[in-house]
């Protein structure tokens, strides 16, 4: 069973066991403007994510004035 990325209510699978920088980097996303959630928790971009897992990819916005 492969890794599930769920981005922009899309379902993408990765085969094989990747970290997180890794994951971003196959679906082109930068790791500075995404995050990745599994079961509620925040992973860093060293995380491990292994077959079978089900994770979200989320868009960091921020913006504003200073």
């Amino acid at each position: 069973m492969p890794v599930i990325l769920i981005y922009r209510k899309q379902k993408l699978e990765v085969e094989g066991t990747l970290t997180v920088r890794e994951a971003l980097q196959k679906l082109g996303l930068s790791p500075e403007s995404h995050l990745i959630v599994r079961n509620g928790e925040l992973l860093n971009e060293n995380d491990t994510l292994r077959n079978g897992e089900e994770v979200k990819v989320i868009s960091a916005i921020s913006g504003g004035a200073f």
